[in-house]
Parts: structure tokens; sequence; C-alpha cells
């Protein structure tokens, strides 16, 4: 997940905006687990599900991946840097992403190393070539939710009663609720490879995360240099003009939703120039709002406004593998039956709250942690399963 390449001084930008990320990606996470559903339809759940929609869904997997296409090319401009050395630690990555992905179907570590395979084989390519196969990449959402393929029977609920229903089935049913450590287990070995390519007319496919990752390439190939020299005023601006564009894409989509019943993810049956000029629509709404965290987390590295704060968020960004792996032994304990078993009975609101007190837990542990020793635990473990031998851990060693 981090550059950390060893004659490369850490940037900070990248730290904050990694730490930034984990937690979107920990609250889309926990949503998955039946909050989700229109069943939960008080006030207080709908706003909280809106605050996830708006703000965070899709928008920090594009963020992830774009920082880690950055991150290989710092790797790629290593005095050191050899190919077999991205080999071994992609390699490294899916044996992770493989265990990660028994406990948690939702794993990016294993489509991280698969879609690394092709980025070693095409990051060498202009710029200008990279951007055009990011678009195309881009452009299998809506034309696969065009010709509807395996959506065809993801047709959303229709009103909150089925919807509870169905979490009522879940919880009776599902091996997360029900089963033990070793059933869940057996249960999420059917993931494993994962299929980049198998689920390409979504909004969040293999295809669209090497996209994001060529861009991260051409970002710190051909723009890191402007961009390192914006002024807070200047990122500022920037952040605050494509957070009103964003908003204003995502407050047309959910018209969409409103008027056709559009969902990225679920088939509709709205007319196939309405579902394509939809689709374009919640395209260009996450970019924008992708972008607007972006250039938000360059204005509070450059402003150095929260000094502190941002000081914790650097550390979890610096060890973002672990909090990652940390993230999901938290919280399918918290929801699976060998833990408390709460699967599909907890709404956005409940989640929400979960996803904030686990972030601010893992703020504190990772500062500690950063204070004493030189990497995150799963980091150490990841360059030493690489370069095979065992690194200095502590600090100062």
């Amino acid at each position: 997940m981090t550059a950390d390449p060893e004659d490369q001084q850490r940037i900070e930008f990248l730290d904050v905006l990694r730490g930034m990320a984990l937690f979107g990606i920990l609250l889309v996470n926990v949503f998955s687990f039946g909050a989700d559903s229109i069943a939960w339809d008080s006030p207080s759940d709908r706003l909280m599900w809106h605050f996830k929609n708006v703000f965070f869904e899709s928008k920090f997997w594009v963020l992830y991946s774009l920082l880690f296409g950055m991150g290989f090319y710092l790797q790629t401009q290593s005095k050191r840097y050899h190919v077999l050395h991205s080999l071994r630690r992609l390699s490294v990555l899916m044996v992770f992403g493989c265990l990660h992905a028994l406990l948690y179907e939702g794993d990016i570590l294993m489509l991280y190393a698969e879609l690394g395979l092709l980025l070693l084989l095409l990051y060498r390519l202009p710029s200008r070539a990279l951007l055009l196969l990011a678009v195309l990449l881009v452009l299998s959402f809506p034309v696969g939710h065009l010709f509807g393929g395996d959506r065809d029977d993801d047709w959303p609920f229709e009103d909150a009663a089925e919807a509870r229903a169905w979490l009522m089935d879940e919880r009776a049913e599902s091996p997360l609720v029900n089963g033990s450590l070793s059933e869940v287990l057996a249960y999420h070995s059917s993931h494993i490879p994962e299929r980049f390519w198998a689920d390409w007319q979504y909004p969040d496919s293999g295809f669209l995360v090497l996209a994001c990752f060529l861009v991260g390439v051409v970002v710190m190939r051909s723009g890191w240099a402007s961009f390192s020299q914006l002024s807070a005023t200047r990122a500022g601006g920037l952040a605050g003009s494509l957070w009103l564009v964003g908003l204003g894409l995502m407050a047309l989509e959910r018209y969409w939703a409103h008027q056709i019943g559009y969902s990225p993810f679920d088939r509709t049956e709205a007319s196939l120039e309405s579902l394509f000029l939809a689709d374009l629509t919640y395209l260009a709404a996450t970019a924008a709002l992708a972008a607007a965290w972006f250039f938000s987390a360059k204005w509070w590295v450059t402003s150095r406004r929260l000094s502190v704060v941002r000081a914790y968020v650097a550390s979890a960004g610096r060890m973002s593998l672990s909090a990652y792996l940390s993230q999901t032994l938290i919280f399918t304990t918290v929801f699976y039956g060998y833990g408390l078993g709460v699967a599909y009975s907890w709404g956005p609101t409940q989640v929400v709250l979960l996803s904030v007190v686990i972030y601010a837990g893992q703020l504190l542990l990772c500062h500690w942690w950063q204070a004493r020793y030189r990497r995150g635990p799963a980091e150490w473990l990841w360059r030493s399963l690489t370069l095979w031998r065992w690194e200095p851990l502590r600090s100062g060693q």
C-alpha cells in the first residue's frame, strides 16, 4: 500500500492522503454488512446513508488506487530499482491478499497485486497513451451497464418491507452470522484468486482500478513538479471549486435515481440514453469529488492547519497496510457470528459510529507505534519477505 522506497524521503502529502483514505475505505466497507439497505428508513439512518453515498462511495478506492500508481512510479525511480523487486513485492502482496480474502470478500490486495503486473507492462508508455487507455478502461462501466451483463438478477428492492425481509433471511441463513471461523474461511475461499475482469460491468471493477493506477503514474511523472509547488490558497481554491462541481453532479445523480430508479450497481428499466447519461454523471461526480479530497489534502498539508491532527493521520498513512488489515480484523469480529454477530442488524447510524471509533483508535495506536518503530508490522513483514532478509524494525536499529 505504501511506496516506501529505501532512498526516497517520505512525502507528507502522500502519507496524509493515505491516512484520510483509510477512513473512507473503512466507512464504505462496514456498510456492506446490511447497512446499505433501504430497510433502514429513519431520518438519522437515511442521513448517514446519503453522507456515505455522496462523500465516500467510490471516491476513496479511487484515491487509494491513484496512490498505488503514484507509489509504484516512485519505486521505479529508485537508484536500486529492478523489475524483479517489483515482482517479489507483488507476489508477497498477493499472498497477503489471499489470506485477507479468506476473512473478508471485499479484499483489494489481490486485485492490486494482479493489476500491478499489468502496470509493470504499461507504465513506460507515454503519458498521453496512458491517459487514453485509462479513459477506455473507465468506459467499460457505462458500456457494460447498457448491456446488462451479470446485473440480470440485481434488481433493487421495491420497498423497505421487502428489504427488511431480505435482512432477516440473511441473518437466518448467512454463514457469516451463523458459521464458525472455519466455515467463514471456507465460504470466502471461493473468491480466491481475484478475477479482475469478471466484474467489468461495475463502477468499481478491476478495469477502473487499473485506470486509476495509470492516472497515478501520469500524475507523478508529468504533474508532480507543478502540483508540489501549489500554494495553500491555490490548492484550497481548486478544492472548493471541485467540491461545488462534484456535489452538483451528485445532486444530479440523485435526481436520476429519483426519476428513473437509477443505481450504478443495479439494473433499471430506464431508456438506454437515460442510463448512459446517468452513468456518465456518476463517473464525473466520482472523479470530481475524489479530486476534491485530493486537493483538500494538499491544502491541509500546505496550510499547516491542525498540525497535531495531521501528524496522527500521517502516522496511519505510513502504515496503511497494517491499518487496513487490522480494520478488517476488528469489524469482522464485530459482525461475524464467532464475534458479536451483528451483521445485517446494524443500520447506517450504528456502522458510521463504529467506523469513527475504529479509526480514532487506529490514529492513536499508529502514532504510538511510529514513535517506536520504523514501519508498521505488515509493512515490515512485506519488506522483509520481498528482500528475503529480516529488516530492522525498532527505531535506531
